[in-house]
């Protein structure tokens, strides 16, 4: 029979997960404005971007990770009015998936930049692993993303 690791042997991976409430806004372009600077091109991005800090400050995170990192993100968009009939119902032809902008990649860079200013994770080249989501909410949901960090250094496997 195999020894087996006490429990102070083993290490516990740190997981993190919340939901932050508001219309997801992404980080596009950069537009230069003179003398150097350039400034976001999405007005949107600094509160969003304000408000996903604010609740992950709500863990009370004393250390970034330092280490691999896997991320998944779950974006969550009201459906436009278009979408249901006079009587509220969803119609038929509405559209199973959100296909439509703002782009996944764009929403998925202004929420590790997010994590890396709330002090979440050290460094967003620490992330090793994203799987991010698109789509409409439910009736019972409120738009916004949740967020899940996992410390990945001891995971036995890494995709």
């Amino acid at each position: 029979m195999a020894p087996r690791a006490s429990t102070s042997q083993l290490r516990m991976n740190r997981c993190y997960s919340w939901a932050t409430n508001g219309i997801p806004a992404p980080q596009g372009s950069k537009r230069h404005v003179g003398n150097g600077r350039m400034v976001e091109s999405s007005k949107a991005l600094k509160p969003w971007r304000q408000q996903i800090i604010a609740d992950a400050k709500q863990l009370q995170i004393n250390d970034p990770l330092d280490t691999p990192v896997g991320v998944t993100l779950v974006f969550c968009f009201p459906r436009p009015k278009h979408h249901f009939s006079k009587n509220g119902t969803l119609k038929a032809t509405a559209p199973k998936h959100k296909i439509t902008r703002p782009d996944l990649d764009k929403l998925t860079r202004g929420v590790l930049d997010s994590l890396v200013l709330a002090g979440v994770i050290k460094d967003d080249s620490l992330v090793y692993s994203v799987s991010a989501y698109k789509r409409y909410c439910t009736a019972s949901e409120q738009p916004g993303v949740l967020i899940t960090v996992i410390d990945s250094s001891d995971l036995p496997f890494r995709p």
